[in-house]
């Protein structure tokens, strides 16, 4: 039986609203450097994509996890290498669903909402890869 009231949940509800404010800056900077900028897309995702990283890391060790232990020396450097593999899984899936919705012959889709398609598929991608990985190798208790 599922058990609603088990701090995983907790978590999860945590790391989801953390997740939605990260894809504000994430998704507002990545348009902005395209936009305003004229910036390639895996560029500005990976300026995006870093910004939100930093603002991650304050809430998930903070608010998400509720880790208080000043481990900052031991925990950013890993928090950073997950975040690196998951901008690693974020750009390979922007730069390949980019293309393929901007050149496939069955629907024309504009650059803007073919990149930031591709942007929402990945970030779900790497929503699961993070949080995994956040909870066990990075806040671990």
């Amino acid at each position: 039986m599922l058990n609603i009231n088990h701090p995983l949940w907790g978590q999860i509800l945590r790391f989801s609203i953390t997740g939605m404010l990260n894809a504000g800056v994430d998704f507002g900077i990545l348009n902005l450097l395209i936009k305003l900028a004229g910036w390639a897309p895996v560029w500005a995702n990976t300026i995006s994509f870093s910004s939100a990283v930093i603002v991650s890391y304050c809430l998930n060790k903070y608010w998400t996890f509720k880790d208080t232990q000043p481990q900052h020396l031991r925990q950013f450097p890993t928090f950073v290498i997950v975040s690196v593999v998951g901008l690693g899984l974020s750009n390979l899936l922007v730069h390949f669903g980019t293309s393929c919705l901007v050149h496939n012959p069955f629907f024309e889709i504009s650059f803007t909402w073919s990149y930031n398609l591709a942007k929402a598929v990945s970030a779900g991608i790497v929503l699961i890869w993070n949080f995994l990985a956040y909870k066990y190798l990075v806040f671990k208790k």
